[in-house]
Parts: structure tokens; C-alpha cells; sequence
């Protein structure tokens, strides 16, 4: 069978086209492609067909051989990729439509059904996620999940020689504009990106799928203006808005400050799925009520408070004056300061529902540096940075590591060296300490699986760099001070 015809049947397989599409989107591909002398395909009923990785390397072969595709990298095969899957995307109306159909019956069909055409089209690259790996480490804070991300391509030398002049559109990675946006070698393929409306307190929202899936249905909603991220009141009403229209996901906001935000602070956006976290297992140390919402301070490295109750509007307003609260609390003994010429307090929102009871988990935050900490004094600390050096955000705050995919050849040559095969690589200088460390360790099991539970140790020390009361009596002893006092508050002015 031709490789064309293949594509064309796993698109009508997986519902991407109809059979009234069957002609026109041969047409397309044929001509992209410079085939010429084939005819449709007809076989009735349609083959099964091969995974869509499978179907695409010919192609793509194909479209090297005639120059379509220069120079042979990685990314720009992926250019071409989504050019070629395009084709048998549905164009954003039609797939808007198809959405809230199935909405209506149930959300979760609706995110059932976008999830699996956002991989049948390859936009969302399973074959490469697979690559990542994945395991947890137990800890005093209940089971915390690790993953070494090896799903991103790397650059290719000749692409970076070809990202000059690429232009400002669209702004950044979160605009809607990526909406069909061929791509360039700076500039990530999104030609079959598609994106679905939402209204969140009465704002214009757009839901989307990560390419690149961190835990499952890793779903991202995009403010339709690029504006900065910050975290007010409105997140709140936002966030709860969110999981009432998909009570099956969580969703929520990193902080709108540097260091202890996302990686994307110029465009509001949130992240959310469908996911069970290990924060949501979190042992709760105490217990506090003030009218129809409960308050638990929780034994987590981060410190987070969770908020709960069946009435939205309650929980925003504790919510939002909760925020206002931390963000002007100063506690010097603790090294945590709300102001100096900017702002330093923020927090981490989460939001889910459990049936009629909506659930906030918020994490506080502070991103003040000194000099003992240039990079941050409740970040990941010096020590750790041969495991984790980025800023710490969401996915993480909720207990889910994202380590660099570097670790998985670098624990090869530790490994080496701890067998004694070798003295050194690359990047062992980064890791002397650990490594001498590691030579004192007496463990029973395979090497491999020893790195993998120090790395996820080093990982949870990270976590704990980050909270800003500590795991310890003085820190406890704060964290339930503040969180009473702020309770004390409200309840003073409480209609």
C-alpha cells in the first residue's frame, strides 16, 4: 500500500476526516508531496494501519529525496510534519463545533475526544513522551513522582545557523496566533495546533494540549491577549469557573513572579488535566473552620494551606484575602520578607473539585535573592543544582519532578565511575561532591535504580529549599501563626 494511501486511512480510522473528504485530501497530499500517477485509495472496509510514526517516515524520506525538506534535521522535519498533517486536521470552526456537541452530552467526552485527535495528528509526539522516564521515590511526604524529560529535540547546529530574521509573530509559544503557524527553526511547528474557546469570568480563554504531555491530559488555558501573568482575585473566579466547566480536571496558576513563577511570565495562562498528585495524598497537620470554609495546613515541603468548601463565592473571597495577606506578611527570623524595592510574596493556586466541594490548594511563595543566594533564597539551593537547577513551578509545587533529559546519559557515566570504569566525563565536575557522596552508600540493589532514588532525594531537598516555613518546629509554629491570624482577620471583618 502507498504511504499516502496509508496516511489517508489512518486519518479516516481515527476520525480526523470523513469519507466526503476522502478526494480532497488526497488531492492535498499528492500535490505537497510531488506524487504524480496515483490514484485515490479504495478499499472498503479501511485497513488497519501502523502507528502514525510509521506512516510518516516514508513520507518524509520521500520529501528529503525531492528537496522539500532541507536541510534533513529533525526540527525541520517536524516543519514539514505538521504541514502534512494539516491537511487531515480539522480547520478550528469545525473542531470547535464537534467540542461543544460532546460537551453538552459530557465534558469529559469532549476532552476525550480533543486529547485523542491532538495525538492522532501527531501534534502531541507519544512516541518521543514515551522516551521519558518516569518512577517515584518514597519520602516523608508520601510517594513524590520523578520524570527525566527526554521528549524535546534537540537543535541541531545547522537549524540554530538558520534562526536569524525570524520575526516577533506571534509574541510568544501561549498566543493564539500559533494557531496554524508554519514554524521556523526558532520557532516550533504548530500548523496542526488547534485551540478551543472557553469563557472564564466572562474573559475569553482558549483551551490547548502541551505537545510535549508532563502527566496526563497536561492541558494549558491561554488568556486570548498577551498580557502578563499576575495572580489576583480573578484567578480565583477563573480557576473555579474552569472546574465547573470540566469537573474532571484540575487547574491551576503558577505565580506572576520571576523565580518562583513559570517559565512563561509574559502571557497569562494556567495549567491543568487530568491527573491524580501527590500533594492531593498530603498528610494534614491541622485542621481550622471560619463560617462555610475549612482551612489544612499540610505536611508538604512547600508550604500550602487547602482550602475547602460548596460555596464558590466563599472560598474566593477567603481565597483572595489569604493573598493579600501573605503577599505583605514579613517574618525576618524566617528570612522572609514581603517588600524591598518589588514585590517578593506570591502564591501557587491549584484548584479540583471533589463532587460539590471545591478544593484550593495554595502554596506560598517568596522569590527574594542575598548574597549567600544570588538565585534565590527559597529556591533550589547550590548544592542541588547538579539534579535541579530551574525555578520550581507548578507541576512541581504539586509533587511532580521535571528533570533534565542530561541525567539519563550522565547517570550512565556516574554509574561507570562507581564500578570503577572510568574517572571522569563530561559533566562530572558538576556532580564531584554527589559522586563522592555516593561511594559511601551501601545499597543492595542495581546501581541504575540507586542513582534514580538519590536523584529523586536530592529532588525532594529541592522542594524543601523552596518552602518558605520550614519543616521544622519554628516553621510549623509560623505557618498555623499566620494561617490563624489570617483567619482572625477575616473573621473581624466577616459581613
Amino acid at each position: 500500500m502507498h504511504p499516502v494511501h496509508t496516511l489517508i486511512y489512518y486519518a479516516l480510522n481515527h476520525a480526523l476526516i470523513y469519507p466526503l473528504d476522502k478526494d480532497y485530501v488526497f488531492n492535498r497530499l499528492t500535490h505537497l508531496l510531488e506524487i504524480n500517477g496515483l490514484k485515490p485509495p479504495e478499499e472498503v472496509p479501511y485497513p488497519k494501519t501502523p502507528p502514525i510514526d510509521e506512516i510518516l517516515k516514508p513520507l518524509l524520506d520521500h520529501a528529503v529525496n525531492i528537496g522539500k525538506i532541507n536541510p534533513d534535521t529533525t526540527i525541520q522535519r517536524d516543519l514539514f510534519e505538521s504541514q502534512l498533517m494539516d491537511i487531515l486536521t480539522p480547520r478550528p470552526s469545525e473542531l470547535t463545533t464537534r467540542f461543544y456537541n460532546l460537551h453538552k452530552i459530557n465534558p469529559k467526552a469532549a476532552t476525550n475526544d480533543y486529547y485523542a485527535l491532538s495525538q492522532a495528528t501527531n501534534y502531541i509526539k507519544m512516541t518521543r513522551i514515551a522516551k521519558n522516564e518516569a518512577y517515584t521515590v518514597p519520602s516523608t511526604y508520601g510517594d513524590i513522582e520523578i520524570t527525566i524529560n527526554l521528549s524535546k529535540p534537540e537543535k541541531d547546529p545547522k537549524d540554530i545557523a538558520n534562526m536569524k530574521n525570524t520575526g516577533d509573530y506571534p509574541s510568544c509559544l501561549l498566543c493564539k496566533e500559533y494557531v496554524g503557524f508554519y514554524g521556523n527553526p526558532a520557532q516550533p511547528p504548530r500548523t496542526n495546533h488547534r485551540i478551543i474557546p472557553i469563557s472564564l469570568n466572562n474573559e475569553p480563554f482558549y483551551l490547548q494540549y502541551s505537545p510535549y504531555v508532563y502527566y496526563n491530559e497536561h492541558a494549558i488555558v491561554l488568556h486570548e491577549k498577551h498580557i502578563p501573568m499576575e495572580v489576583k482575585e480573578h484567578t480565583f473566579k477563573r480557576l473555579l469557573d474552569f472546574i465547573d466547566l470540566f469537573p474532571h480536571y484540575f487547574m491551576g496558576s503558577n505565580a506572576g513572579l520571576p523565580i518562583v513563577g513559570g517559565s512563561i511570565l509574559h502571557h497569562e495562562h494556567y495549567q491543568g488535566g487530568h491527573a491524580h498528585f501527590p500533594i492531593e495524598d498530603a498528610k494534614i497537620l491541622d485542621t481550622l473552620h471560619l463560617k462555610d470554609v475549612t482551612y489544612e495546613i499540610l505536611h508538604w515541603p512547600l508550604s500550602t494551606v487547602r482550602l475547602k468548601s460548596k460555596h464558590k463565592q466563599s472560598l474566593i473571597r477567603h481565597a483572595e484575602h489569604l493573598r493579600q495577606t501573605w503577599e505583605n506578611y514579613t517574618n525576618q527570623k524566617l528570612n522572609i520578607i514581603a517588600h524591598t524595592k518589588t514585590p517578593h510574596n506570591a502564591i501557587t493556586p491549584i484548584a479540583r473539585k471533589d463532587k460539590q466541594t471545591y478544593i484550593l490548594d495554595i502554596a506560598l511563595r517568596n522569590n527574594r535573592t542575598n548574597d549567600d543566594y544570588p538565585d534565590g533564597i527559597f529556591h533550589p539551593h547550590p548544592d542541588k543544582y547538579h539534579i535541579k537547577k530551574e525555578n520550581i513551578g507548578l507541576i512541581e509545587v504539586m509533587g511532580l519532578a521535571i528533570l533534565p533529559g542530561r541525567l539519563k546519559e550522565d547517570f550512565e557515566h556516574i554509574e561507570a565511575i562507581l564500578k570503577n570504569e572510568r574517572k571522569t566525563f563530561n559533566n562530572s565536575a558538576m556532580y564531584k561532591d554527589w559522586i563522592t557522596y555516593l561511594k559511601t552508600l551501601q545499597y543492595s540493589i542495581p546501581i541504575k535504580e540507586m542513582l534514580r532514588l538519590e536523584a529523586g532525594k536530592v529532588f525532594i531537598a529541592v522542594l524543601e529549599d523552596c518552602g518558605v516555613f520550614k519543616q521544622n518546629e519554628a516553621g510549623l509554629n509560623a505557618f498555623k501563626t499566620f494561617i490563624k491570624n489570617t483567619l482572625n482577620t477575616l473573621e473581624a471583618n466577616y459581613d
